[in-house]
């Protein structure tokens, strides 16, 4: 019996082991993933608490206006502005899919999105470009073209009286360039009273611009952007006057204009770095030497150091920029699934700060 015994413990003592390493391999695996998701989990929390705690004077003054459209379906946002006939916001921006660039209207008094329109060329096929800024002004709605040199032209009515989804075919093309050597990318736009502005995007690496937009102000900065203005005029083609009446020298990565009262602001950004809105007096714009531009000679005037009066600092990714009824309105690109992150950090909305509490 001892000996048998002593069999049976032998042939135990052979089979046990490998169960023991099985469930051991079992449990490091899990304290592997727990570990793991645990390190991800601080590094996420961390990063939320960076991009939102470096920015909290911002968020704490402001309030969620709306949720940006369609954040979850490849749109990637960048330009609105505010309508106050049908007192909503249009906003535009690009598909990252390459799917048509579309048009959404939301109501500024509920946030709601009215409708989806699409936008199409003039031949009636997909317009697919970067669809960089908008402006809305009498019968038209203007879309920036980015490195196109121009600005499609929609029908304000059009779009009002369209489907939800149907699309709209552009009505014609603004040009803002004269030959390879004399142009102005455009990648915002700012409407206000009865002129239009429109401005290029400045990064050497990806976004050039030209030699003689480059300059060093009067006050000391080195602008490398221009922006120029032109009338809107209800008898003109396509509602603007095609000679420019002045232009801006502005700094680096604009995103999107505006003017209110005798305050411009601009929205800079550029990938993961914190925003910057820049508010510069306007009775202080500082009149440089003239400039040739579309073959015509304008009168330049530049944002820098002697005119700006304040700079906010904001989440990152901001895009353009609109004040309405004293608050500044924000448009940000962050949570689209094109970059995800901003989904963690706000970015899916849409924010509202008093100007009287920027700071």
């Amino acid at each position: 019996m001892k000996t048998k015994k002593q069999a049976t413990t032998g042939t135990e003592s052979q089979t046990n082991p490998p169960v023991k390493e099985k469930n051991a391999w079992w449990t490091k695996a899990l304290i592997v993933c727990v570990v793991a998701i645990a390190f991800f989990g601080v590094v996420l929390s961390g990063a939320v608490g960076y991009f939102r705690l470096s920015v909290h004077p911002y968020y704490k003054a402001s309030e969620k206006a709306f949720v940006i459209p369609d954040l979850d379906e490849e749109f990637v946002p960048q330009g609105m502005q505010y309508d106050e006939r049908e007192n909503c916001f249009f906003i535009t921006g690009y598909n990252a899919t390459g799917a048509a660039s579309p048009v959404y209207m939301v109501d500024k008094a509920s946030g709601k999105t009215l409708k989806k329109v699409l936008l199409l060329q003039e031949d009636g096929t997909a317009f697919t470009g970067h669809a960089g800024g908008i402006g809305v002004y009498g019968e038209y709605v203007y879309v920036a073209g980015g490195d196109e040199k121009c600005l499609y032209a929609y029908a304000y009515s059009e779009i009002l009286a369209a489907e939800q989804g149907a699309g709209v075919r552009c009505k014609g093309v603004f040009s803002t360039a004269t030959s390879e050597t004399d142009y102005v990318d455009v990648s915002f736009i700012a409407v206000h009273g009865d002129k239009i502005v429109v401005g290029e995007f400045y990064r050497e690496q990806n976004y050039p611009t030209l030699p003689s937009h480059k300059i060093t102000t009067s006050g000391g900065d080195y602008n490398q952007a221009l922006a120029l203005e032109f009338a809107l005029s209800a008898t003109a083609p396509l509602g603007i006057d095609p000679i420019p009446c002045k232009a801006y020298s502005i700094t680096d990565q604009v995103q999107g204009m505006c003017f209110f009262g005798d305050t411009v602001y601009l929205s800079t950004s550029y990938g993961l770095a914190f925003s910057h809105i820049l508010a510069y007096d306007a009775a202080k714009l500082t009149k440089e030497a003239s400039i040739t531009v579309l073959g015509t000679e304008v009168a330049l005037y530049s944002l820098d150091r002697v005119s700006l009066v304040r700079d906010y600092k904001i989440a990152p990714m901001s895009e353009e920029v609109d004040v309405v009824d004293g608050k500044l309105y924000v448009m940000c690109e962050s949570a689209s699934d094109k970059y995800i992150f901003g989904k963690l950090t706000g970015g899916r909305w849409c924010y509202k700060t008093a100007l009287s509490e920027m700071k």
